[in-house]
């Protein structure tokens, strides 16, 4: 019986203790973690193949505008012209292939924009929003309803009667991926019945109200939503208002495309639209009407403003895209030609303009042809670099394709060949022009997926060095030009699939006296790559490379490495997410018959500039670089860095040390102005 009394008591006593810890955990604790956890109760498979529809109808008010408007991507069409306010309606198709991929397609449409043009598409984004996700908006704007996001908000809860809760929501610093605003919850659940969103983003200021579903899947996505936004920028100011609803029933046959009918708008209308908004159609058809009965010579002034302001000024300063082919299943998309934003900077390219041209054109849902015209003019080296790529998917589900890419690489330096030259007495030379050589370079590759682990490539690369100073060359009578060709094979393991590390082989050996070559090596390279994606839009890319030429020739003076190489033409903020070296001079990539790299990328939302009051508010994302480098005369290299983005520019600052002693600081200066737009 003692005994008996020993488990009554420890059990009553372990009763008493495991209250307390309950009575610990205060209400709106609990609340949120029922948020936080309710997308996880939910089947989002039931979604999958299914079919719906949307309607959403836009409204802008061009406030106050100037001449900088034009060079703003999509708003050229609202940049000039006696209207100020323009209205738009569709009617879509949605059909979903699962629960965050969705296809739409057009079945009614109206719109007094000129030309049926789209003005301000990132606003689309806004209308399809993901709150449980860990982002709101793509990969911006950190949902406060996630619980990895937690430590970047205040909460407070307030309990109704009936059952539901409210959750108001702010900040704990005012950064532009971070929202304010508020929530109204089911208690019982955590099923957020409708939410309020404030914030700022990308120079887009805006209030989404959105009301979510009721049942099932469709709880996590919106039925409704009100964007309230407005652009302000060098003086201008447009303000913008969306209305869009979903999941509504079929009312038309699905057989109608793109049409533009009065009619079968009122018809699919999920409500009345005001007073403000039809005289804007009034207004706009009646322009239109007698547009069509004015006189030959009013008509021929319209042709005119046409061929100026809708032709060539916007081709020259807004981006260019365009659908071709029976179904649009091709399309070209241009940069702007006439574009100062398009310019970038760094401490030894100086100055670069970039131009970028891109076109793809799908034969099947399984094949495609996609090409690509990447070119950049450094003003300092006085030097026009390209590369057009051009890529043949002739199996896509087994990643298998045919590659040929032409270019003319970079201005590679070589001094041994030009030491020999060098040392003929009777010629006084320039060598600051002896080490440079022009390389044009054409390659051929065929890739092959065996599985989603392993993949191998075979093909070719031809290179031609000319000499910058070919007269210095011919005067000492050795060879200004220099040929190679040689076949390629490369292995490539990704142990995890394409969701983790990728390990490639290289091997490269060239073949003498094919096309006049004149060079003959053996080269291997080994290439390790990681981009881990964490929490709170955090990633680390890592990188592990190594090379070495195994045989040269009598006459091979170049060592040109595929994955140690300077980037010429820079992209941006996003252009090389493993890291490279920014400050390393463009003569060691050509002067080693081995190099051994290492580069660690860390990239955060908020890391230290993003806290700092009034600063902080602009800063995107942040970056900590580390990078290490070993090669022939200069063991080691070191590079640190850390560098920022925001809605106008991405800045980098580096320092680096050779040989264990202080090298040389840099930047880094690339516009980031609309390159979500």
């Amino acid at each position: 019986m003692q005994i008996q009394w020993k488990y009554y008591i420890i059990a009553f006593l372990m009763h008493i203790v495991c209250s307390n810890v309950s009575a610990k955990i205060r209400p709106d604790t609990l609340m949120l973690n029922r948020i936080y956890k309710y997308a996880e109760t939910i089947d989002t498979t039931e979604i999958n193949h299914s079919y719906t529809y949307s309607y959403q109808l836009s409204l802008i008010d061009v406030e106050k505008r100037n001449f900088t408007l034009l060079a703003v991507p999509s708003m050229y069409v609202i940049a000039h012209g006696g209207d100020r306010k323009y209205i738009s309606e569709t009617y879509d198709q949605v059909s979903f292939h699962d629960f965050r991929k969705f296809e739409s397609r057009r079945m009614v449409t109206l719109t007094t924009i000129p030309h049926h043009r789209k003005t301000l598409p990132i606003l689309m984004k806004y209308l399809t929003p993901l709150i449980y996700n860990e982002t709101i908006i793509e990969d911006h704007l950190l949902s406060p309803f996630n619980k990895h996001n937690h430590i970047f908000y205040r909460y407070k809860v307030s309990f109704y009667l009936n059952g539901t809760a409210r959750i108001t929501f702010r900040p704990r610093c005012n950064n532009t991926q971070l929202v304010r605003g508020y929530a109204l919850v089911d208690y019982s659940t955590g099923r957020i019945i409708d939410t309020q969103i404030e914030g700022e983003y990308d120079m887009i200021n805006f209030i989404l109200h959105i009301t979510m579903g009721k049942d099932g899947v469709k709880s996590l996505l919106p039925i409704k939503c009100n964007l309230t936004s407005q652009f302000k920028f060098i003086g201008n100011k447009i303000n913008i208002k969306y209305y869009a609803y979903y999941d509504l029933p079929k009312i038309l046959n699905d057989t109608i495309y793109n049409v533009e009918n009065i009619e079968l708008m009122k018809q699919v209308r999920p409500d009345t639209i005001s007073d403000v908004e039809q005289q804007i159609y009034n207004k706009h058809y009646t322009k239109k009407a007698e547009k069509t009965d004015t006189t030959r010579s009013y008509v021929t002034d319209s042709k005119l403003t046409k061929i100026m302001w809708d032709i060539i000024g916007e081709h020259l300063v807004n981006r260019i895209k365009s659908n071709f082919g029976a179904n649009n299943q091709g399309y070209i998309k241009i940069n702007p030609l006439i574009n100062p934003l398009y310019m970038g900077y760094s401490h030894r390219r100086g100055l670069t303009y970039k131009l970028d041209v891109r076109g793809s054109y799908d034969f099947s849902h399984n094949s495609d042809l996609w090409v690509r015209i990447k070119a950049g003019y450094s003003f300092t080296q006085h030097q026009l670099y390209y590369t057009i790529p051009l890529m043949l998917y002739f199996d896509k589900r087994r990643n298998r394709y045919l590659q040929m890419e032409f270019g003319n690489g970079n201005r590679i330096t070589n001094s041994t060949v030009a030491d020999k030259i060098d040392n003929i007495d009777t010629v006084k030379w320039d060598k600051s022009r002896l080490y440079f050589f022009k390389d044009t370079n054409f390659k051929i590759i065929n890739n092959f997926d065996i599985s989603n682990k392993f993949g191998f490539q075979i093909g070719f690369i031809y290179h031609k060095r000319t000499a910058v100073d070919m007269n210095a060359f011919d005067l000492a009578n050795r060879p200004p030009i220099y040929r190679s060709f040689a076949p390629i094979v490369e292995i490539e393991y990704r142990p995890k699939g394409w969701g983790g590390p990728i390990f490639t082989v290289d091997y490269e050996r060239s073949i003498k006296n094919v096309a006049k070559t004149n060079t003959a090596y053996e080269r291997w390279e080994m290439d390790g790559q990681y981009l881990k994606h964490l929490t709170r839009l955090q990633s680390i890319s890592m990188r592990l490379g190594a090379g070495f030429y195994t045989w040269k020739g009598k006459d091979s003076f170049f060592l040109d490495y595929a994955n140690f190489r300077e980037n010429n033409i820079p992209g941006g903020w996003n252009d090389d997410w493993s890291g490279e070296f920014e400050l390393l001079d463009s003569k060691w990539y050509n002067e080693s018959e081995y190099y051994a790299r290492a580069n660690l990328t860390y990239e955060t939302p908020l890391l230290v500039t993003g806290w700092i009051p009034q600063i902080g508010h602009f800063i995107e994302m942040e970056r900590v670089y580390i990078s290490a480098l070993s090669v022939k005369n200069l063991t080691p290299y070191i590079e640190c860095g850390y560098g920022f983005t925001n809605r106008l520019f991405s800045i980098g600052i580096f320092v680096s040390t050779k040989n264990g002693n202080f090298n040389s600081f840099g930047c880094k200066f690339g516009f980031e102005l609309f390159r979500h737009w």
